[in-house]
C-alpha cells in the first residue's frame, strides 16, 4: 500500500509540475496594448489558480489516506500483540 501511495505521489508531482510550468507566462515579446497585457495575465493566473486547487485537493486526499493507513496499521498491530502475562 505504501509503495502504491509513493507511486501515486510521484505521478501527481510530475503532473502538477508540468501543469504549473505550462501555466507560467513564457512570452518573449512585450504586449503592445493594455488589453493584450490583461488577457495574457488573466489567462495565466486562471491556470495557476487551477494548479493550486489541484495541489490542495491532493494534499487533502494524501492526508486522509495517511490517517487511514496509520489507523489500519495501529489496529493490525494491536490485534497481533500477545496478551499480557502469556510470554
Amino acid at each position: 500500500m505504501l509503495k502504491a501511495l509513493a507511486v501515486l505521489r510521484s505521478v501527481f508531482l510530475i503532473f502538477i509540475a508540468g501543469y504549473g510550468f505550462r501555466a507560467m507566462p513564457w512570452y518573449t515579446s512585450v504586449p503592445k496594448t493594455l488589453d493584450e497585457q490583461y488577457a495574457r495575465c488573466s489567462s495565466a493566473v486562471d491556470m495557476l489558480i487551477r494548479a493550486v486547487w489541484f495541489a490542495i485537493g491532493w494534499i487533502l486526499v494524501d492526508t486522509l489516506l495517511g490517517w487511514w493507513v496509520a489507523s489500519r496499521n495501529r489496529k493490525a498491530a494491536a490485534s497481533t500483540a500477545a496478551p499480557p502475562g502469556t510470554a
